[in-house]
């Protein structure tokens, strides 16, 4: 029955009110995690910054073999969207060092309003992208594909590249599908990448 549970993964910042049963899980990665107890798995965990997690083993005698890390010596979440009812908040948590456990709530993220947001959809230009970017909006990709005749220019610091669901971007021009300049606290995530005709 335990084969259902095949073949490893990955989980973090989560809040485990029971334990976990790993079943057959095998290379299973779990960060940043509150858990009661773990039991199960075959061959080999990593587990970082979590409570509740068994002490670090090389043999199979006891459960799957287990690299246990005290700590997260430096992470950054991704960064979500909250609704309050009435608006949309798109929240980048800040950096924490030395992490154990979840981050508790909203109370490490900044608030940005979606009016400082651009929403993107796949019939916008790369250059129509690039012009809200260079307004100092952050940017927010729906679901699509994106085919872009340049480059993604992320050049102003702090912002915040979001991409929902599966949106991805394919160069036709043979350009990068994202560049970032040389500023700091850019943060790019939930994006896919893919080849163009191009080599790019």
């Amino acid at each position: 029955p335990g084969a259902g549970y095949a073949s490893g993964g990955y989980m973090s910042d989560i809040n485990v009110t029971g334990g976990l049963g790993m079943g057959s899980q095998q290379q299973f990665f779990v960060r940043n995690t509150n858990m009661k107890g773990f039991q199960g798995g075959v061959w080999n965990y990593v587990i970082v910054g979590s409570n509740g997690a068994p002490e670090s083993h090389c043999s199979n005698s006891g459960g799957a073999p287990i690299t246990n890390i005290a700590e997260t010596p430096v992470i950054v979440e991704k960064p979500y969207i909250v609704a309050d009812g009435q608006s949309y908040k798109l929240m980048r948590p800040k950096v924490e060092y030395n992490k154990v456990g979840p981050t508790p709530g909203w109370e490490n993220s900044d608030e940005i309003d979606f009016s400082k947001v651009y929403v993107a959809n796949e019939k916008d230009t790369a250059a129509h992208i690039n012009s809200k970017l260079e307004e100092g909006l952050h940017l927010l990709f729906q679901p699509g594909n994106y085919h872009l005749e340049d480059s993604i220019k992320v050049n102003n610091a702090d912002t915040v590249v979001l991409g929902m669901g599966l949106a991805t971007l394919i160069p036709t021009n043979g350009t990068p599908a994202i560049t970032v300049g040389n500023v700091d606290g850019v943060r790019v995530a939930g994006l896919l990448l893919e080849a163009g005709p191009q080599n790019s």
